[in-house]
């Protein structure tokens, strides 16, 4: 692909043939003459949940107009290699934030197991609802307003607050069982 093809020109070509984008493309600095930002840090959850819903013929549009801003003309208009690689370098940093979510998730022991805690898996409006409480919220929609990295690091703090009270409760049940044998 030649580095002036925009990317309208290279999309029609791309789908004549079995192209797919790479994925370890590296973040190019600019779009168009947009600059691209540094991470996705600056990202809602709503729109997080958006980029990971994002699939079909129109997904590129769809990345390009919730990250960068841009319509489909101005995708279109953009030069091809600087598109492609902005497309890649989302997926990749999508993969990774959901990695980071995965990793606070909270892993249920046993007896939760047994329990039936599956049972209480709700997914992304689980999540939505958690905040919404945890917050003090009562529109949902309001925390699809939320930058994701707040609700992470609330995850990740009530998930270490979860594992500390644990281990305070065994430790003082330890200590209750050796005060009641002397």
């Amino acid at each position: 692909m030649d580095n002036n093809t925009t990317y309208g020109y290279w999309r029609v070509v791309a789908s004549h043939c079995r192209y797919t984008i790479p994925e370890e493309l590296v973040r190019p600095s600019y779009v168009g003459d947009k600059e691209c930002p540094e991470n996705l840090n600056g990202l809602t959850i709503g729109q997080l949940i958006e980029l990971g819903q994002t699939e079909g013929g129109d997904a590129d549009y769809r990345i390009t107009e919730i990250v960068l801003g841009f319509d489909r003309e101005t995708t279109d208009k953009s030069r091809a290699v600087d598109v492609v690689s902005f497309l890649s370098w989302v997926g990749q940093q999508v993969k990774a934030i959901n990695r980071l979510f995965e990793g606070v998730s909270h892993k249920p022991t046993a007896k939760e197991r047994q329990a039936g805690v599956e049972n209480l898996q709700f997914g992304l409006f689980g999540m939505i609802d958690w905040f919404a409480k945890r917050m003090g919220i009562t529109d949902h929609d309001e925390v699809l307003r939320v930058p994701w990295l707040r609700i992470y690091k609330c995850m990740d703090m009530d998930n270490k607050t979860r594992q500390y009270e644990k281990r305070l409760n065994e430790i003082s049940l330890r200590e209750a069982k050796g005060r009641k044998r002397k």
